[in-house]
């Protein structure tokens, strides 16, 4: 909100003082508007830490890793012990993804969720999905 008031009155500004036309004005008002509210990129850091917090937060969902039913805290506190154990080695997001939230490391069993729905998707399928998510915003 504040940087549209900001464009309006480097439009009113610009206007009285007579230094561009009103198309002129309003194009870089519109600009001022469209720089300051544009939204940073994420770091990759941030995209691994926001799919972890995806993985926390499915309700409903079970994660099966070699077998085993986990709930989602515990499946999002896994992925981000192997992402502190491994983030000098692993350096995007999709890394992250490929590398160590996908699979065991131990057994290369692709990891699964299981959503309330009885829906099985990988891992992989569901975190490759978000990022792409992530990405456009």
């Amino acid at each position: 909100m504040k940087s549209k008031m900001k464009a309006y009155v480097l439009m009113g500004f610009t206007l009285c003082a007579g230094l561009v036309s009103a198309e002129g004005a309003m194009a870089q008002a519109n600009a001022v508007a469209n720089t300051t509210m544009s939204t940073p990129k994420l770091s990759e850091e941030q995209k691994v830490e926001r799919l972890i917090q995806l993985v926390a937060k499915m309700d409903g969902a079970t994660f099966i890793r070699n077998g085993s039913d986990h709930t989602c805290r515990e499946a999002a506190e896994h992925l981000e012990s192997k992402w502190e154990k491994h983030r000098d080695e692993v350096k995007t997001a999709q890394g992250f993804i490929k590398e160590l939230a996908s699979h065991s490391g131990l057994t290369g069993e692709p990891y699964q969720i299981r959503f309330a729905d009885g829906t099985v998707k990988t891992t992989q399928e569901v975190l490759l999905a978000e990022l792409q998510e992530l990405e456009q915003q």
